[in-house]
C-alpha cells in the first residue's frame, strides 16, 4: 500500500529533482509534462551537476522549458545557479511545494538520503523537504534490472564513412585516427546521427540489463521505511502516485 503525507499550504507548485541516472529519465520527463498539462501545476526543476549532464545526453535538457519555462517557481535550478549553500532549498522549509519528485534517483542519491547526507542540490532539497513536511516521491534507478544507455557507435557495423560528423548539429562526433568518435559530454541526445547513419551503426537509448547490488536493494528498503517518503518502481506508478497526491486518480 502506497501512502503519502499530504502537503500543506494548498500551493500549486511541485519540484522535480534530476540526478545522474539515465534510467527512466525520459519517461519521467513525459510523466511530469502530462502532470503539468493536466493539473496546471508549476514545476521547478532541480538538477545536480551529474543530472544536468545526463539530462543533456538523453535529450531532456533542451526540452526542460516545456515544463519549467523560467518563470518564478518554474525555473531550472542547477548547482551553479543555487551555489554551494543551495539557496533555493529554503522554499521547502516554507511549505511552498505540494511535493518533491526525485526521478530517477541514483543509488548514490538513495544512500545519501537514507543516511542523512546533504552534499548535492538533490540531497539538500530532499533533506529540507523532510524537515518542512513536504512529501517526497522517489523512483530509484535500481528499482528494476533494466536501464537505457546513451547514444553509441557500433564498431562492427560502422564503415567509417564519417557522415555522422557532418550531420551532428552539436559537434559531438569527431574523427580520430580515421574513426568517428562520439563525445557524450557534447551529445544532446537529438538522435540525428542515429536516424541518418546509412549503415544503421548508431544506437540511442537501447535497453540494457543491470545487476542490482545487495547494498542498493537494502538502501531502497530503508528508504521505504522513512516517514514522508514514497518509493515507486516505474514511471507508470510514479504518475499514479503524483495524480493521487494532487487529489485525483487516473
Amino acid at each position: 500500500m502506497l501512502s503519502l503525507l499530504k502537503g500543506e499550504g494548498g500551493t500549486n507548485f511541485i519540484a522535480w529533482g534530476i540526478t545522474g541516472s539515465g534510467s527512466f529519465i525520459r519517461k519521467s520527463f513525459e510523466v511530469l509534462k502530462r502532470i503539468k498539462e493536466r493539473y496546471g501545476v508549476k514545476i521547478t526543476t532541480y538538477a545536480s551537476r551529474a543530472g544536468e549532464e545526463v539530462a543533456r545526453m538523453y535529450g531532456i535538457l533542451d526540452r526542460i522549458g516545456e515544463i519549467s519555462p523560467g518563470r518564478h517557481y518554474e525555473e531550472l535550478i542547477t548547482e551553479d545557479v543555487a551555489g554551494a549553500s543551495c539557496t533555493y532549498s529554503g522554499r521547502f522549509m516554507l511549505g511552498r511545494y505540494r511535493l518533491l519528485v526525485i526521478a530517477p534517483a541514483t543509488s548514490n542519491t538513495v544512500a545519501k538520503i537514507v543516511y542523512g547526507i546533504s552534499d548535492t542540490i538533490i540531497t539538500t532539497i530532499a533533506s529540507q523537504a523532510l524537515k518542512g513536511g513536504v512529501p517526497i516521491i522517489i523512483l530509484p534507478s535500481d528499482a528494476t534490472e533494466e536501464t537505457e544507455v546513451p547514444c553509441y557507435i557500433d564498431r562492427e557495423r560502422c564503415t567509417n564513412c564519417m557522415e555522422c560528423i557532418d550531420k551532428c548539429p552539436f559537434g559531438a562526433i569527431s574523427e580520430l585516427n580515421c574513426i568517428p568518435i562520439l563525445d557524450l559530454m557534447k551529445c544532446h541526445g537529438c538522435r540525428v546521427c542515429e536516424l541518418t547513419c546509412p549503415e544503421k551503426a548508431i544506437f540511442c537509448f537501447q535497453k540494457a540489463k543491470i545487476k542490482i547490488r545487495e547494498i542498493d536493494r537494502e538502501n531502497i528498503e530503508h528508504l521505504r521505511e522513512m516517514e514522508g517518503v514514497t518509493v515507486v518502481e516505474s514511471p507508470d506508478q510514479l504518475e499514479d502516485v503524483i495524480a493521487r497526491t494532487l487529489g485525483e486518480s487516473y
